[in-house]
């Protein structure tokens, strides 16, 4: 099973919501509020962690809309957001999943515009309407300390 995952407000955008949505037959999308953003932000430098504060958020935000379909049939392409970071998103995937996703099934490239998936994130992001609506605290839950 092929899923594709595409951001649309990039997470250091703090002023503006951000939605990720995927997209393989069925589309799914989760937002969070330009406020929740600033609240963990604000965590982050407290503990720290600062730079790790938007690969961090959009690792734990790719888990939290995909947990409920992982399998090890799937092949999951994660739209290039954040170049550098590919390989530490892989690996923050693989561990917050507990191992239940594997690097070889993760692959991270260009996924474009005229995806049904960007306009699925895009939809979300403009309408304010997801699957689902996280804040601080269930992204800080992933957060070691």
């Amino acid at each position: 099973m092929r899923i594709e995952i595409d951001q649309s407000n990039k997470i250091e955008k703090t002023s503006r919501l951000t939605a990720i949505a995927y997209s393989n037959g069925v589309d799914k999308s989760i937002i969070i509020t330009s406020k929740e953003k600033k609240l963990l932000q604000k965590h982050f430098r407290a503990i720290g962690k600062n730079k790790l504060f938007v690969i961090l958020t959009f690792s734990t935000l790719i888990y939290l809309l995909i947990k409920d379909i992982i399998n090890k049939n799937m092949e999951i392409y994660i739209d290039r957001e954040y170049p550098g970071y590919d390989s530490f998103i892989k690996q923050r995937l693989v561990e917050i999943s507990n191992h239940k996703l594997d690097r070889s099934q993760i692959h991270i490239t260009q996924i474009g515009k005229k995806s049904r998936v960007h306009k699925k994130a895009h939809r979300s992001m403009t309408t304010r309407y997801s699957d689902k609506q996280v804040g601080a605290k269930d992204i800080i839950g992933f957060i070691k300390h």
